[in-house]
């Protein structure tokens, strides 16, 4: 491998090493920059030593450090367009002025002007092109204006130097485009044999594929047979599910119930897999008292399906039958069950469930929060408060004495509280694929202040899948909100 080639490849992205294609265009844009960076030394020599010629011997240096600054841009990975645009403003502004110190139209530096043209072609692209023959084609016609209005540029090469320099501006321009050319046509012969060896490559596998073909159509008919099997076990088991959620619905009171039962309210229950372990329960234990509960059970799917029946059946015993209707005690009586019910058997079950518990006392017009892992947020007498639950969850096998404390919230006729489960605060989704978190979502609900019941429900539904967007459902979705 010559220097050239090894230069590329340092050049080169690390994931961009082993493309062919890419090491070409680098070895030809490197060529390029390196066979006009070592002319431009050549003629920097002979302007100072030769020709006697300072603008040629300033506008060769420029050259040169630009030509640096080009190849370190390339190896920071800045795009050809950007690079291609740069060498045809490089050369453009060079020529002009070698241009106007050396004779004007006249002038043989004239002819490199076809370099911005074929570069801007090359490394960027055909628009790119278009311009930059415009802009050469104007500056060619500018100085040609200007010499036949009689205004007459300034030769700095004296008379007796000025052959050295047509001749070194013909040669130059003979030699750039012969080494280019030479370069390009030799890795048109490399991309040419590249090809037919991938051709030989490819005819190969077509025809280790064309044997494979009859092996696939004799099975292919074997696979219709199960893929209907299949969709017949799909469309049985999808029957079944749907039916599972009507069970499941059955077990909770429709909205319009718990929207009676309060000043008002609304329910968002959103499921991730058409059943799951989200589920609302409610009670009225007299005329006065009502308990509404939060519950989220771990998991997703019909496994937390089978877990929200037990626990449906649960509250219905502590509070119904062993008429315990203290929050705090209802989370207490709840998982010492749930870790009962769950150990049975030569195998236990390490699920549990988070879960709030709000008691509604009309006559005492308070209200009273337990939680587990679970918060409680509303407007209260005109300000929003958070009430955070306890730190344990229900069941599981966490075998510390577990502690449940509850709060007393003094409430007036109009406030508002929220009960939830974790679902939508931990949605993913918005333009970068993050959660929506709990900050977001206590913003939204600060939004909702004096707005309409339904039409919380409305904003909060439409926050959820504008979040969401084409993703998937992360969890399990359940909101609540009661006006008191």
């Amino acid at each position: 491998m010559n220097f050239i080639s090894k230069f590329s490849q340092w050049m080169l992205s690390a994931k961009d090493k082993h493309d062919l294609v890419a090491i070409k265009k680098a070895n030809f844009l490197l060529a390029t920059l390196q066979t006009t960076f070592l002319l431009s030394f050549i003629y920097m020599l002979f302007s100072k030593y030769v020709m006697y010629y300072p603008t040629g011997v300033k506008v060769c240096i420029y050259f040169l450090l630009m030509h640096v600054i080009l190849m370190v841009l390339f190896k920071l990975r800045v795009s050809t367009l950007f690079l291609g645009n740069a060498y045809s403003f490089l050369t453009l502004s060079g020529f002009l002025l070698v241009a106007i110190t050396s004779g004007g139209v006249s002038s043989p530096i004239i002819a490199w002007l076809l370099c911005t043209i074929v570069s801007a072609y090359w490394y960027a692209n055909k628009l790119s092109g278009i311009i930059w023959s415009v802009f050469a084609i104007s500056s060619v016609a500018f100085l040609f204006i200007i010499e036949l209005f009689g205004i007459k540029l300034p030769n700095e090469i004296s008379n007796e130097h000025y052959f050295i320099f047509s001749g070194t501006m013909f040669l130059g321009i003979l030699c750039y485009y012969l080494i280019v050319i030479v370069t390009y046509e030799k890795w048109q012969k490399e991309a040419k044999d590249e090809l037919k060896k991938q051709n030989d490559e490819l005819a190969v596998t077509y025809e280790e594929l064309s044997q494979q073909t009859d092996e696939i159509l004799a099975q292919r008919e074997m696979l219709h047979e199960h893929s209907q099997k299949l969709e017949k076990v799909n469309s049985q088991l999808n029957s079944s599910i749907n039916y599972a959620s009507k069970i499941q619905k059955s077990l909770m009171e429709p909205e319009i119930i718990i929207k009676r039962a309060f000043n008002d309210a609304f329910i968002i229950w959103e499921p991730r897999d058409t059943v799951g372990g989200d589920f609302y329960w409610y009670s009225a234990l007299n005329e006065h008292q009502k308990i509404v509960a939060i519950i989220d059970c771990t998991g997703h799917g019909v496994p937390a399906a089978f877990m929200t029946i037990m626990a449906n059946d649960l509250l219905h015993q502590v509070v119904n039958v062993m008429n315990i209707t203290s929050p705090k005690m209802i989370l207490e009586h709840l998982d010492q069950e749930i870790r009962r019910q769950t150990s049975k058997g030569q195998t236990s079950v390490e699920d549990g469930m988070d879960i709030s518990i709000v008691l509604v006392d009309d006559k005492l017009s308070e209200i009273t929060f337990a939680g587990a892992k679970q918060s409680l947020y509303g407007f209260i007498q005109g300000e929003f408060h958070t009430f955070r639950g306890g730190k344990f969850s229900i069941g599981g096998h966490v075998l510390l004495d577990k502690v449940f404390e509850q709060t007393v919230i003094p409430y007036q006729k109009g406030d508002v509280i929220y009960i939830q489960s974790d679902g939508f605060q931990d949605q993913f989704g918005g333009r970068n694929f993050k959660k929506y978190l709990k900050k977001r979502y206590r913003k939204l609900l600060q939004d909702q202040y004096l707005i309409d019941m339904i039409k919380q429900k409305e904003t909060l539904y439409e926050e959820l899948m504008s979040w969401k967007g084409k993703e998937r459902q992360t969890d399990d979705i359940l909101v609540m909100g009661i006006k008191l």
